[in-house]
């Protein structure tokens, strides 16, 4: 059974809210995008994908949020306001003599390691992170407002500043980490 993300703590009637992110998820949603069950966007939130990205059940992504890139992004995810989740290769920068405008677009080219995201489970990104291609985030790790991630980040991290690095683990030992663990799994 997945968890449902609670209401929105608006002032519009449920039924009115339900119709309203029906048609935002129909416009917000572009490209080659799977979506899992109750999924939940902020306003003028924007997720696209040129080679395919899967995003899990009861997931929540803030107002103004930009995800362009093809990967994965696990349940019970959790984005705050104005967060960008974007490749690193969009253009290519190599291509001698021709201007970056006119240069190799990533849709119009295969799919390569640049342009893929990893997002595990009961992940929480803080309002305007920036998370680039290549890049993994672990299960339940912490991205902290403002970080921008520019490689991987470990289970159960949290990290943060430019570029971002580890402050500290998100449980105490890795006992309780497994238990956890351990729980999520029975949802």
């Amino acid at each position: 059974m997945t968890d449902v993300i609670p209401p929105n703590r608006g002032r519009l009637p449920r039924w009115i809210e339900r119709s309203y992110r029906k048609v935002q998820e129909r416009t917000s949603v572009r490209g080659k995008v799977e979506v899992g069950a109750n999924l939940r966007l902020g306003r003028g939130a924007l997720i696209s994908s040129m080679h395919g990205l899967s995003i899990g059940n009861s997931v929540a992504v803030g107002q103004g949020t930009i995800i362009e890139v093809d990967g994965s992004i696990g349940d019970y995810c959790l984005m705050g306001r104005r967060v960008q989740i974007i490749g690193r290769a969009d253009h290519a920068s190599n291509e001698i003599g021709v201007p970056m405008a006119l240069s190799t677009w990533v849709g119009d080219r295969s799919q390569i390691a640049d342009d893929t995201v990893r997002i595990g489970r009961d992940v929480w990104i803080g309002a305007g992170a920036i998370i680039l291609g290549g890049v993994n985030v672990g299960d339940c790790a912490i991205v902290a407002a403002g970080a921008v991630v520019t490689r991987s980040v470990e289970p159960f991290a949290i990290v943060g500043g430019n570029p971002a690095r580890q402050i500290k683990m998100r449980f105490a030992n890795e006992a309780v980490r497994a238990q956890h663990l351990k729980k999520l799994q029975m949802r």
